[in-house]
């Protein structure tokens, strides 16, 4: 609890200066200052601590914001207690978490007993990315703001405080060959899951209650005296993965917004080519790798929203790597790899077909 600022630090060197000069020199009228001091002080602790001891802050935010064009926020502060808030600071912080930009802004208001007050104020953002608002600090102040301190009992709403403000798409040219390439057959068996294609054997087992008296195998259960059973292979659709590499040894707000904008622009043109897809990037927030399936437009700004919510970062590490290393399945037949380095991509070839898309070549 942050309790003094300068206001009152100076209340208090004129309280010790003026009981010097009452103390050391005749001048009587230093202690009708001390007594106004001194009742200053008192009230301004009894008009902080006293009051706005319960409040409760909801906040009121567009879900989706349009580039250029202010967005209104409103945070409604509501005084359930006795007494009247006299003086009431709420501090409110905005990050673009795409850009790693902040801004913070400081609002005072008074609050009657029983009653409610709004802080409004606009947020306009010129680029893409996903605007979260958050309360960094409320402050109960007396009306002088001699002291500050936080309401004791303090229930704060702060669901849906997020504004998107989506990246620009529109169809962006993929080659023909990697179109054609995205919608044919695929035979690659899955190394991780069995299936029902009695042509690829994925693993040999013994028998159990219940498995196919067809898939048995008759060679081996000759030679083990115990009934062995083939797993069939699980034939991999062709499915297409779409790696995001937000790793930027320096990034830039201008470099950033036009890769996001490539990267939505390829998604929605292999939707709107019925080719299904996911969409994957490393979190530098959560510090995971994440995916997102995409087969209609929903699901796809869905995964735009996310992808607009983490930022870019000075990475070693690229994202192909990050993938690699991560939990996240890997039965796809193709890869697109949307980057400016190629590294690691020898790696994400032997996972499948590997397609190396820099931004920059599609501008």
């Amino acid at each position: 609890m942050r309790l003094f600022n300068i206001r009152s630090i100076f209340i208090i060197i004129l309280l010790i200066l003026s009981t010097a000069l009452y103390f050391f020199t005749e001048a009587k009228y230093a202690a009708l200052l001390i007594v106004l001091l001194l009742l200053i002080i008192i009230l301004s602790f009894v008009t902080a601590f006293l009051t706005g001891r319960d409040l409760k802050v909801s906040m009121e935010t567009p879900v989706q914001g349009v580039q250029g064009v202010p967005a209104h926020v409103a945070i409604k502060v509501e005084n359930k207690g006795f007494f009247p808030v006299f003086m009431c600071k709420v501090k409110t912080i905005m990050t673009n978490l795409l850009m790693d930009e902040t801004d913070v802004a400081t609002d005072r208001l008074s609050i009657g007993r029983k009653k409610s007050s709004n802080v409004d104020f606009a947020v306009s953002e010129d680029r893409c990315g996903c605007i979260e608002i958050g309360l960094d600090e409320i402050r109960v102040t007396d009306p002088l703001g001699l002291i500050n301190v936080k309401p004791k009992n303090l229930d704060v709403e702060t669901s849906g405080n997020r504004i998107y403000y989506m990246p620009k798409a529109a169809d962006t040219p993929i080659p023909s060959e990697d179109l054609a390439s995205y919608d044919m057959e695929s035979y690659k068996y899955s190394p991780h899951k069995s299936g029902g294609d009695p042509s690829e054997i994925f693993d040999i087992r013994e028998y159990q209650m219940n498995d196919n008296m067809k898939a048995i195998h008759w060679k081996l259960t000759s030679k083990m005296d115990t009934p062995m059973v083939k797993e069939f292979g699980l034939p991999i659709e062709n499915k297409l993965m779409v790696i995001v590499d937000k790793a930027k040894a320096e990034p830039d707000a201008d470099e950033i917004e036009k890769d996001t904008d490539f990267v939505a622009s390829l998604s929605l043109t292999l939707l709107n080519q019925s080719i299904n897809h996911t969409i994957g990037w490393y979190n530098y927030l959560e510090n995971e790798f994440e995916a997102y399936a995409v087969d209609d437009e929903t699901s796809l700004w869905t995964a735009i929203k996310a992808l607009i919510s983490c930022p870019f970062r000075a990475d070693e590490t690229s994202a192909a790597a990050h993938f690699i290393e991560s939990d996240t399945h890997k039965d796809f037949s193709s890869y697109i790899y949307v980057t400016s380095d190629g590294t690691e991509m020898e790696r994400l070839m032997s996972y499948g077909a590997v397609s190396l898309y820099d931004p920059k070549d599609f501008r």
